[in-house]
């Protein structure tokens, strides 16, 4: 009993001041303040305020273009799938540019390349690519028609002995692609024309 009594007195002389020393030493929490006052302006004066403030900066505008301080003018982009023509002096590798337009979606230029790449100057590799990746130049341009006969042309390729089985393959899935695509195309306008007569 006594030693808990002890404990109770050394507890209240040796940790309470220890304690309320700490709280005391915080400071006390900031209060909110109010957001300085501001002047209400009616719609009709905001409206001519702004509308002052942006005809003075056009003006300081205008007067820096026609003082000429102004050098660099913002150039309008290139419109349409503008490729500039290439060097002729200059050795490039047709396939890998053909890839490179192919993938940024410029498929017209991409078409343009593989469609003028001479079979004699690319590897015998490269032929059966070159033909390939025009056919899907030409699908992703939409002259699908045009795409089936190349992807024919490809996939047919392991009679002649020039096979490359990887593209085969690939050539044969894109007709397959395309033939179901056609073949869906052809349900949905049955399935139109069945609702029309209804």
């Amino acid at each position: 009993m006594r030693r808990n009594v002890c404990r109770w007195i050394a507890f209240t002389f040796v940790l309470v001041p220890v304690i309320a020393a700490g709280a005391i030493a915080q400071p006390a929490p900031k209060a909110f303040l109010a957001p300085p006052p501001t002047e209400f302006e009616d719609a009709a004066t905001k409206r001519a305020r702004l509308q002052n403030e942006m005809l003075n900066a056009l003006k300081g505008i205008a007067d820096k273009g026609s003082s000429g301080t102004i050098t660099n003018p913002m150039v309008p982009p290139k419109k349409g799938d503008y490729y500039p023509p290439t060097d002729p002096n200059k050795s490039i590798d047709e396939v890998r540019e053909g890839m490179n337009l192919f993938r940024d979606n410029n498929f017209e230029a991409a078409r343009r390349i593989f469609f003028g790449a001479d079979p004699a100057r690319l590897a015998p590799a490269d032929r059966l690519f070159a033909k390939y990746m025009l056919a899907c130049s030409l699908r992703r341009l939409g002259k699908v028609a045009e795409a089936e006969v190349i992807y024919r042309e490809v996939a047919n390729t392991a009679a002649t002995g020039l096979d490359d089985e990887f593209l085969t393959s690939c050539a044969i899935w894109q007709l397959s692609l395309i033939r179901s695509g056609q073949e869906l195309d052809a349900q949905l306008e049955q399935l139109r024309s069945r609702a029309k007569s209804k």
